[in-house]
């Protein structure tokens, strides 16, 4: 059955392609009203486009979620355009596999801000609206790469295990209030990205059918954001497709 988020104001970072154009696509679908954020704006009006012309509504906006001016930005439109927050999804991230040894402070700099302190900056931006209403569901996407490791992802693996730890803590100090926060392991799913990743590196070979697929993902997200998971406080669900 499908869920009804008529009325419910969501955020999406990293929605211009995979995964998050899919669940941005997904939450207007079923009501919302979504706004979709990530640094690339053509491809965000495109997704705006699409939700539109299946009816849904949608708005975009350019953010540095790294960045705690822009962030601010991103919320003050979002109050402008819809008002209040109710369901936040953290999902923009950014990775480049590197052994150690030859990883940059940059680089390493690089994937921290962009998926650990991102998600703190955005969570942090919605909060003070969810505390008074007492009610909010924030949905942190961490990676299979913070449990199974991965020769080459040290930075990108030391940013998704952050973000689950920042899931547990945070939601002890929240739940009381009537916020959800919980966290997924997402496995390696077929999005453009991975189609890219896969494509520089010539002796690996996998099939993109067998792999885990953004519909696949997409009603644990919805899920985690109803109403139905209400009782789910602090989890980090593990979301890796069968073949994984």
């Amino acid at each position: 059955m499908q869920q009804d988020f008529t009325g419910k104001v969501v955020i999406v970072t990293g929605a211009s392609q995979g995964l998050g154009a899919g669940t941005s696509k997904e939450f207007a679908r079923c009501g919302a009203k979504v706004m979709l954020v990530s640094r690339t704006l053509n491809k965000l009006e495109q997704v705006k486009q699409a939700i539109e012309a299946l009816g849904g509504t949608a708005e975009t906006f350019a953010c540095d979620i790294a960045q705690e001016e822009s962030v601010q930005g991103l919320i003050e439109k979002t109050h402008s355009c819809f008002g209040a927050v109710d369901i936040l999804i953290n999902n923009a991230a950014y990775h480049k596999s590197v052994p150690v040894v030859e990883t940059s402070k940059a680089l390493w700099d690089t994937q921290i801000a962009t998926n650990l302190t991102g998600t703190f900056l955005c969570t942090k931006a919605v909060l003070p609206d969810m505390l008074e209403r007492e009610y909010g569901k924030v949905i942190n996407i961490s990676s299979s790469a913070a449990k199974h490791f991965f020769p080459g992802f040290g930075a990108y693996a030391a940013s998704k295990g952050g973000i689950v730890s920042f899931t547990h803590t945070l939601s002890e100090e929240v739940k009381h209030k009537g916020i959800n926060v919980n966290a997924i392991y997402l496995g390696m799913t077929n999005t453009e990205h991975t189609q890219e990743r896969l494509l520089e590196d010539e002796a690996v070979t996998i099939d993109l059918e067998a792999m885990l697929q953004v519909s696949d993902v997409l009603p644990v997200i919805i899920f985690l954001a109803s109403d139905d998971s209400r009782a789910i406080m602090g989890a980090a669900i593990d979301v890796f497709g069968r073949k994984s």
